[in-house]
């Protein structure tokens, strides 16, 4: 019998040492949990510019899509007027295949050019002003003159 205990003991001694005390997983889901802690909010940084950059880039589709509207009804001969009508933002939009949409537009009578844009998608804003394109609340450094607003 006191062969058998001291077996048992042994097992529990190897067992010990092939597995993890509590104590190393506890201080393992620590550090995981602090490397977390400062990781996400950079990652959501992250995700934030790369949709403020996505909407650039549909807003930058609608508004060439506008300008070829414009551009197209002005060779036309047809008298332009100083704000887009909604029968060209509805054209425009079918030929952007934008997800967003055109909120305003105005346009330069006489020679048929943007001259202020904006189109929203989503919780963001995009507007183009004269000659400035960025995230509307500050100018995104990679696309001069388009601005977008996080609302």
């Amino acid at each position: 019998m006191g062969s058998g205990i001291r077996r048992n003991c042994q097992k529990l001694k190897e067992n010990r040492e092939n597995g993890f005390t509590l104590m190393e997983l506890i201080v393992v889901l620590v550090i995981l949990a602090i490397l977390a802690a400062i990781m996400i909010p950079s990652m959501l940084g992250w995700i934030d510019k790369a949709r403020e950059k996505q909407v650039i880039l549909q807003a930058r589709s609608a508004y060439i899509a506008v300008q070829t509207i414009v551009m197209e009804d002005y060779a036309m001969g047809q008298v332009l007027e100083e704000q887009l009508s909604s029968e060209q933002i509805e054209r425009a939009m079918e030929l952007a295949g934008c997800e967003g949409s055109i909120e305003s537009g105005t346009v330069d009578p006489d020679t048929g050019v943007i001259t202020d844009f904006s189109y929203e998608e989503g919780n963001y804003r995009a507007f183009y002003r004269g000659g400035e394109i960025g995230v509307e609340g500050r100018a995104a450094a990679e696309t001069p003159g388009w601005s977008v607003e996080k609302r």
